[in-house]
């Protein structure tokens, strides 16, 4: 059954009632402990980059992918990211696929001659403005997206144009779990979820929410499942790269309900060091009926400590957990 915006609102006025206490700063020193908890880092695709470390950071992850459509395939995802302060952050990223199958390109009129191996294949870039701001009931983070087309739209990885997305992200903690919504409109479904590789994206007027909960355990380990919804607004142009029965059997599909997704994501993120994190995600879509799973390596640049003496940040995350009734 689709996740309705109506449920979605009416969850989000709950999560306002339900959790109002405030979160109050402290700067009183605490001994060595493990870290407490933080929303997840601001490039969903390299996990690790975190908006905690001011200044410059880098990384890059290796990961594969197994989707219901044309199987196993690469990826490789560099990505720079600057802190600026506490509060603002902005990041790029751009994926690589080292191997992938594609749908071979037939001449007019002729049918789909069928998938074919695609070698060191390019995305579009990711780029993201991020504004984080903690208020009385949420932490609140919002975020403008945008991509540059250097992604190939025959293969689905790119509309060949740039486009946008804004969003508002917002978490509230309970001492380990974190209740998030996110929701937000934009022209592409590649900006949308995009810890997801999809073998489609589309460009047309959308709104999406997702909403969920995310479980930190010792060591920064974090568990985040959230159910989502993406809801074209007027006409739509979906690239795909076909694969199964019930897929586009063209490339370039266009109508009003094409863009149209919905579904439930669940990662797993393991720090292994303070620079290493394996990461993984399972990915159901319920309207396109793909299953789309990834195994993946980050290695990120300046790495947050397993254990550490907390910063000021922290502290304050920490002493609202405490405080919490």
């Amino acid at each position: 059954m689709p996740f309705s915006l109506y449920r979605a609102a009416c969850l989000l006025v709950a999560f306002g009632a339900c959790f109002c206490a405030e979160a109050q700063e402290t700067t009183a020193a605490s001994a060595p402990a493990q870290s407490a908890p933080s929303h997840i880092e601001q490039v969903p695709r390299v996990p690790g980059v975190s908006m905690l470390l001011r200044g410059f950071n880098a990384g890059v992850t290796f990961s594969g992918v197994h989707d219901s459509s044309i199987g196993w395939y690469n990826v490789v995802t560099p990505a720079l990211s600057y802190t600026f302060s506490s509060h603002y952050s902005a990041d790029a990223s751009l994926s690589i696929y080292p191997y992938r199958l594609v749908q071979k390109q037939a001449s007019a009129g002729e049918p789909p001659q069928g998938l074919v191996p695609d070698l060191g294949d390019l995305g579009d870039t990711f780029i993201g403005l991020h504004a984080s701001f903690n208020p009385r009931i949420f932490q609140n983070t919002v975020t403008a997206s945008f991509t540059a087309p250097t992604g190939d739209r025959s293969a689905g990885l790119g509309t060949g144009k740039v486009t946008f997305d804004f969003s508002n992200y917002m978490e509230r903690k309970f001492k380990q779990t974190g209740f998030l919504v996110d929701f937000g409109a934009g022209n592409s479904s590649g900006l949308f979820n995009n810890m997801v590789t999809n073998d489609y994206t589309s460009l047309g007027p959308l709104a999406h929410f997702q909403e969920g909960v995310i479980v930190w355990l010792p060591d920064r380990i974090y568990i985040q499942s959230v159910a989502y919804e993406q809801i074209p607004i007027g006409n739509q142009t979906l690239y795909a790269n076909p694969g199964p029965p019930g897929w586009p059997t063209r490339t370039v599909v266009s109508g009003n309900e094409v863009g149209q997704d919905n579904g439930i994501t669940t990662a797993l993120g393991i720090p292994l060091t303070e620079h290493i994190t394996l990461s993984s995600y399972y990915n159901r879509s319920l309207r396109q009926n793909l299953d789309t799973v990834s195994v993946g390596v980050t290695y990120v640049l300046r790495g947050t400590p397993l254990k550490r003496r907390l910063s000021m940040i922290d502290r304050a995350l920490r002493e609202a957990a405490r405080t919490d009734p």
